[in-house]
């Protein structure tokens, strides 16, 4: 088999554990949601929850949580007003499926009444995806690279938001020219 300079030495690097590694991970954990995601978001409902947000609150939440504070610590449904929406724009670090398991167990809750969206990485082959997926009654498979505010460039990764309420045909109508929606089913 016939293997290219670059491809080999795309191989090689890999194996050293270099080269591929700055796809996968990164030193900053506090990207902010690019605009265009949170005029959807805001299509859907107000947001009157960001548990995870920087001092600035740049999603606008009524209610928000910024380091040192921890919006893991606090049940996110008792904190949306009617039709609000709790957006969840995690760490994408190694707490990542620490914050889906509590946006999976927390919507579980109060699924008939509010609505909550999350936004993360598009990685189907984690044990955190198929925790969200079986909670959730929307997703969307963001077409292209996001690219995240303070980011020089559109991120490694493709990106998909999950949303759990009692409306998911409108979540798929707000962002189906944005990407693959998908109704899964309807909240019980």
């Amino acid at each position: 088999m016939l293997v290219s300079s670059s491809i080999a030495r795309n191989i090689r690097e890999a194996r050293k554990g270099i080269g591929l590694a700055p796809l996968h991970s990164s030193k900053r954990m506090d990207w902010q949601t690019p605009d265009v995601v949170l005029e959807l978001v805001r299509k859907v409902g107000p947001i009157g929850l960001d548990p995870c947000t920087t001092q600035e609150n740049p999603t606008g939440a009524r209610q928000w949580f910024a380091p040192p504070d921890n919006g893991l610590s606090v049940s996110w449904g008792a904190l949306i007003g009617d039709g609000e929406v709790a957006f969840v724009n995690p760490p994408y670090g190694r707490a990542l499926g620490e914050w889906v398991t509590h946006w999976c167990f927390d919507a579980s809750i109060w699924a008939d009444q509010e609505h909550s969206i999350l936004l993360v990485p598009a990685r189907p082959d984690t044990a955190w995806w198929f925790r969200a997926l079986k909670a959730a009654t929307a997703l969307c498979f963001w077409r292209g690279r996001l690219t995240f505010k303070g980011a020089p460039a559109p991120a490694p990764f493709p990106s998909a938001l999950f949303y759990f309420g009692p409306r998911p045909y409108r979540f798929a109508d707000v962002f189906q020219d944005h990407g693959a929606v998908d109704v899964l089913r309807r909240p019980t």
